[in-house]
Parts: structure tokens; sequence; C-alpha cells
């Protein structure tokens, strides 16, 4: 079985993840959440967590956004008593194409805390890029890391080339990243008229941006019960659907979100792709809503998009989504009327809980204690 702690990230994502290997309890971090959420959320549960038990098996930094790796780079600055890791995944500059500039802040400040404190750094690829092989047909890359295997699913290095052209651009304006689709938003509130479910589910665009192009995704296994559970990071979901269709076709047990809910990054392929029914979706709902679906609801933030949960909903019997923040743009799905119309659960953080935590096992999910 497998833990999976959705730690309270802000618009990010910030996974602590732990599995039994034998009598050894192993662990791993998937991403940072944004600064705040580092110095917060993330140093809250590092502090939880006994002195002799702060070793990790492997920290992904998954791509460059600052809501993944903020966290991150508060945690390297400032790292708790016994804190140490086997191998730190994350895809600098210098992976994308042979080194010569420098990128943004923060993706380069984390090059700079990884190299200084001399952590080990992609070493389960000889250093290299964490990335699918160049010819499609080599086996995808798997990873043991004592009693779960890790099947590399994202970025391929065309995702790391496009990349590397946006970094260098940006770096010469000096900008941040772009959102990825239309930037149009609505001011002002008006009456919400409802909402088109079926016609929203099918309402679909692919993620343009180079950033989650880059995307470390894998699918997680436990070498005991076979339990898996799918890390999708901001990854295209052209990606994922390539790469599942490679695997053999058994469910998995759950899949958190991609790209936090954004509408282009769930695309009906993959959900026939993945034979899913459980999905975290690790969000405090971000910038304003769109416009094409701020008729809906107006003042929320714009993840998790309606497209992708009407997708999520109507894709798979009687789905459960399991949300790390109860946010406007999240509490509509706690209606029992709309769950009961559409057929799904919903599960929010309980008082108190920083985020919200779940236990994984073949065909099942339930809730899982938070730690004292």
């Amino acid at each position: 079985m497998i833990t999976v702690e959705a730690l309270s990230a802000r618009e990010g994502d910030c996974f602590w993840v732990e599995w039994d290997d034998g009598p050894v309890r192993r662990r791993m971090l998937i991403d940072g959440g944004t600064r705040a959420a580092g110095r917060q959320s993330l140093a809250r549960r590092l502090a939880r967590q006994p002195v002799d038990a702060r070793e990790f098996e492997l920290i992904v930094g998954t791509h460059m956004d600052d809501d993944h790796i903020g966290g991150l780079t508060e945690l390297l600055s400032s790292p708790p008593e016994a804190f140490r890791t086997r191998d730190f995944w994350f895809n600098g500059h210098q992976h994308l194409l042979p080194p010569d500039l420098l990128g943004p802040t923060l993706a380069h400040r984390l090059t700079d805390l990884l190299s200084s404190a001399g952590t080990p750094w992609n070493e389960e690829f000889g250093g290299a890029a964490v990335v699918l092989p160049a010819d499609g047909d080599d086996p995808l890359p798997t990873v043991d890391l004592g009693g779960l295997t890790l099947t590399l699913l994202s970025p391929t290095w065309d995702g790391l080339r496009k990349l590397r052209t946006d970094w260098d651009r940006r770096l010469a304006r000096r900008a941040p990243a772009a959102e990825s689709g239309p930037a149009d938003l609505l001011g002002g509130p008006r009456r919400s008229p409802s909402i088109p479910w079926h016609r929203l589910a099918s309402e679909y665009s692919p993620d343009a941006s180079p950033v989650n192009g880059s995307s470390i995704a894998f699918l997680a296994e436990d070498a005991a019960d076979g339990t898996r559970v799918l890390f999708a990071a901001d990854a295209h979901a052209e990606v994922l659907t390539a790469s599942l269709e490679r695997l053999p076709g058994r469910p998995v047990d759950l899949c958190t979100v991609p790209h936090h809910g954004s509408p282009y990054n769930v695309s009906p392929e993959l959900l026939q792709a993945l034979d899913c029914r459980q999905w975290l979706v690790s969000t405090d709902g971000g910038r304003p809503v769109l416009r094409t679906e701020a008729v809906y609801r107006s003042g929320e933030g714009r993840h998790p998009s309606l497209r992708t949960m009407a997708r999520l909903i109507l894709a798979s019997p009687r789905p459960t989504l399991w949300f790390n923040h109860r946010v406007a743009s999240t509490a509509r799905y706690a209606d029992p009327f709309l769950a009961a119309r559409l057929g799904f659960r919903a599960e929010y953080p309980l008082p108190g809980e920083d985020g919200i935590a779940v236990l994984v096992g073949p065909g099942t999910v339930t809730r899982a204690p938070t730690p004292d």
C-alpha cells in the first residue's frame, strides 16, 4: 500500500509519499509547492517527522514552475536536522541541451542549491536529464526505490528542447513563465447559468506550454501488492497517453490530476488510457477563472476547470474526487444533489488538517490519518 499526503501547497503540488519495504518505511517527496508553502506546510510536516526518519529515497522537482519548486528551494536553503535524500530529480538548464546560459530565478536558485550542497542529482540517470529515451522503441525507464518501482512517463526530448528555447527567451526578457491557454479574464460578478456538464466535457484543446511539457511524471507501483499511483505533475496529456499505451492495461488506483485540473492537460484519450476512478486534486484555486468558464462561476480561482472535472466525473462510474483545499472552485462538488445527479463522491480535508492524506491499495483509496 502507498500513503500519499497532498500537503496544503497553495496553487501548486507537494506530495509526501510513504510505503513499506518489508520492515523498512521509505518515503519520497514530489515537489514543494510555492515558497510560502515550503515555509509553512512543508516545514510543519518535516517538523512532525521524527528526526531519525527524515531520509528520503527520492525528491522530485517535476519542472521549473514556482508553485512546484518554490518550497524545495526553501527546504534546501534551511534543511531541518538529519534531512537527506538519496537522489534528487530535477532537469536544470544544463540538462536541456549543451549548457551555456542560466535560467529563470527559482530554477536557477534550485540548481545552485543542489550544486553547492553536493546533493545527489539525477543519479539514477547518470547525472543527465530525467527523460524518456529518444528512440521510441526503447523501453520506458524504470527505477527501483526499494519496495516501490517508478516508471517514467514524461518528459520527452522534444519537450525538453522546447523548454530550452522558452527558457532562453524568457531569460532575455526576465519575464515569468506564461500560463498555458488563453489569458482572457473577466471582472465583475454576474448570475451564473446552469452548468452544461456534458458539453463542457467534450471541449478540449491541448496544453502548449513548454514548461509544462518538461514535467517529470511517473507511475509508482508497490512491489508487495501491486498498488499503482500516477503522479502526473503538469505533464502534457498527449505524452502521458503515449507512454501509458505502452504499458500493460491494468487499473491505476489513484491519479493526481494533471496541472491542478487545467482544461488543457486532461484529454479524453488520456482518460481512455487510464483505468482510474480515484482522483487527487491539488490546488487552492490559483489565479482568477478564465472568461470561458467565468460565466458559470465568476469570482472563483481557475483551477480546477469545470471542463476537466466534467471529463473526470463522466468518464467512469462513481469516481471519487480528493481535494487538498476546500475553496470556492472545489467546494461546489460537496453539493450532495450535484453528486447524486452526476454520480461521484468528493472528499476534503477535515477541520484542522493541513491538506489531505490517503491510503492507496489495490482497487481501494481511503482517508489516512494525518501525522500528529
